[in-house]
């Protein structure tokens, strides 16, 4: 290790302090390394088949390497086309649409202040761990998706609930219904195919699907749709081999980055239907999902529960997959697997822990943080250990990891936990871990970067959780101001409920007149500390923004900015987050607008 050259990357203080990868477990392997971007230390275990690369033109995977690092999306896009004819193609099939049932539905909930908010109303899919996934939208939305379970007259059920106003209420939600599909677990994406057309926002939806209930034969499906429910379809992306499933879907994106020119990627895992490990596959999608291309990773051993991030780097990208491996009947690591964004069956195999017999360490989650290749890519992966939550970071791409952090994240026996992360670094904060405690009373949220997460942020649920389903969270982003955001399932596994900190604002429907004219109210209380609701009226529907303003003139909060039908509304705002002083909030609305004045007092 050349830790001069480490020192002038301001690294070596942080690879002093690593626990180094070690061999204990495994049979020596090829050396391979993926990218020629970082050493391959001895410490590493490299595993390597036939690269799927040979078979590009060395001129033209260059140039799409080249497009990327200078994000130039037409050009990745178009280069991409040209790779993929060179690559192995899933035998993906369009799904008829006579094999399942869309439809959007109003849903209307109660605003809220002290108990979680009410999403989904029944019973939520209990086959898998992986049954709810959250995601904030390149539009500002929050995304939360699940599988449902016993809907009348259909066999596999997805919904899909979207709020404006970082989940205060959820108005309305998407859904499909399959008559021919029992649905194993599923992994949601929200990628914005043009940025500056809202509705071009697109839901992608990787489920494991079986035609038989006990999900042998079960094959990987992505379902797409955009926002307003244009140009919905359903693939079968793969099928297992004769005998074989596949399970636990997790799926990312290098969206951040680009628009039309996004690819997204799932990672599943492939066992015999009765249970006993086979491989990993990674598939990607230039076309958002129309069409995909695979890789098999052969790896050595029982790799389980996969979950899966893109890394932004320098020259060729790449996706990490955190595993559960067993290596041993009681001693079960977690080991991070590295493949080239473009599928191939090239892969290196990292240690992130290294424990002994009677440690377990089990059902990984991974996130990176997305921010350009110069800069060091920070990961985290949160799991358990012997049922405790812990959390693992490297900021150095996973070269090297400080594991089981001082405290880990809990003193209580867990089942599953949840990460997630926010682009953005100022102001800190942009990790984010979760997990319910398994006697299903407590929720736990912690937000902050590599080494500390923050103060727990312990809260005694409103509703019983299930104990049998992970969590889901995600960094709420509002400007410059994030915020945790949580989603869970109650005991049954039934409902979906929500809670964030620091919930910005609620808007309930007044009455059910139609109001003769605009008219913005008066908050109340006045002065307020720290919530106050403004009430206006709407003659017409229309698109109506509301906004709060400090005394500079700058916009601090927007606690309205959606679609509403004609009548009277009551908006909160919880000032939390902000300093004692006056503040103005202005109703705009198809050509109407007013300002009043108000006074917060701490």
């Amino acid at each position: 290790m050349n830790l001069a050259k480490l020192a002038s990357n301001g690294l070596l203080a942080v690879i002093l302090t690593l626990r180094l990868f070690s061999q204990t477990d495994v049979s020596p392997e090829t050396k391979f390394d993926l990218s020629s971007k970082r050493p391959v230390s001895g410490n590493e275990v490299i595993f390597s088949e036939k690269n799927d690369h040979s078979k590009i033109p060395a001129q033209l995977l260059q140039q799409y390497i080249t497009a990327g690092d200078r994000y130039d999306n037409e050009e990745k896009l178009r280069l991409s086309e040209q790779i993929d004819k060179f690559l192995r193609k899933t035998d993906s099939k369009v799904i008829e649409p006579s094999a399942y049932e869309i439809g959007f539905e109003e849903n209307q909930r109660s605003d809220w202040y002290e108990e979680d908010v009410l999403v989904n109303n029944g019973d939520v899919g209990n086959q898998s761990f992986r049954q709810l996934d959250m995601q904030q939208g390149d539009d500002g939305r929050l995304y939360l998706g699940l599988v449902r379970r016993n809907v009348a007259g259909f066999i596999g059920s997805l919904r899909v609930f979207l709020s404006a106003n970082g989940g205060a209420t959820w108005p309305s939600n998407v859904f499909w219904n399959y008559n021919t599909y029992y649905i194993h677990s599923m992994s949601m994406l929200v990628e914005s195919r043009n940025n500056s057309i809202p509705d071009s926002t697109r839901i992608l939806i990787y489920f494991i699907g079986s035609t038989n209930a006990n999900f042998n034969d079960a094959r990987l499906y992505l379902f797409s749709i955009r926002r307003d429910l244009g140009g919905s379809y359903t693939v079968e992306v793969a099928a297992p081999s004769a005998g074989n499933k596949f399970t636990y879907v997790s799926a990312c994106s290098d969206g951040i980055f680009y628009s039309s020119a996004t690819a997204i990627h799932a990672v599943v895992r492939e066992e015999t239907n009765a249970g006993s490990y086979v491989r990993l596959h990674h598939f990607r999608s230039a076309n958002f999902g129309q069409t995909h291309s695979g890789a098999a990773l052969n790896t050595s051993n029982d790799d389980r529960y996969p979950s899966i991030a893109f890394s932004n780097e320098d020259g060729a990208d790449s996706v990490y997959i955190a595993v559960e491996r067993h290596v041993a009947a009681t001693e079960w690591e977690i080991r991070l697997i590295t493949t080239s964004e473009i599928p191939s069956t090239a892969f290196e195999v990292g240690y992130v822990t290294d424990a002994v017999a009677g440690i377990m360490y089990e059902r990984p989650s991974i996130s990176i943080q997305q921010r350009h290749y110069s800069l060091p890519q920070q990961v985290l992966v949160t799991c358990t250990k012997n049922d405790r939550a812990v959390y693992h970071g490297s900021t150095n791409g996973g070269a090297g990891w400080i594991v089981d952090y001082t405290l880990g994240l809990s003193t209580q026996a867990v089942d599953y936990t949840s990460c997630n992360s926010d682009t953005l670094s100022a102001g800190g904060g942009y990790f984010v871990a979760a997990y319910v405690d398994l006697n299903g009373d407590s929720v736990t949220v912690r937000r902050g970067v590599l080494g500390n997460l923050g103060i727990t942020q312990h809260k005694r649920n409103s509703y019983t959780s299930t104990g049998i389903l992970a969590p889901t969270c995600a960094i709420y982003k509002n400007g410059s101001d994030k915020y945790s955001a949580l989603a869970y399932s109650g005991f049954g596994p039934t409902n979906v409920f929500f809670n964030s900190e620091s919930l910005i604002t609620g808007i309930t429907q007044t009455g059910n007149s139609i109001p003769s004219g605009y008219k913005l109210g008066q908050n109340y209380p006045n002065p307020f500390n720290p919530v106050t609701n403004v009430e206006f009226s709407l003659p017409k529907s229309s698109i109506v923004k509301l906004s709060v303003y400090d005394i500079l003139g700058r916009e601090v909060e927007v606690i309205v900015n959606e679609f509403l039908t004609a009548g009277t509304y009551k908006a909160d705002w919880n000032a939390a987050n902000h300093p004692s002083g006056v503040y103005f909030y202005k109703l705009e609305s198809e050509g109407f607008a007013d300002t009043k004045k108000m006074i917060l007092v701490k």
